[in-house]
């Protein structure tokens, strides 16, 4: 058998991206969400739609991409 490692691409190709990745239970995830836009950390706007987590059942995940000065 022969592994074949997948080729590394940048994910963010600009360096003063910042992106947050959250996985948790749906509701673990909006509170989250929800927190840091209390804090004025993010707009709940700004997150991506929660997306399910493959091969983990009742797990979501939910991204912010941010631009760091």
């Amino acid at each position: 058998m022969t592994y074949n490692p997948v080729p590394m691409y940048p994910i963010n190709p600009d360096p003063r991206l910042l992106t947050v990745l959250v996985i948790g239970t749906e509701d673990n995830v909006r509170a989250y969400i929800l927190r840091h836009h209390t804090l004025g950390i993010a707009e709940v706007g700004s997150w991506s739609k929660l997306i399910p987590v493959p091969s983990c059942p009742g797990k979501v995940m939910g991204v912010l991409n941010r631009i760091m000065a």
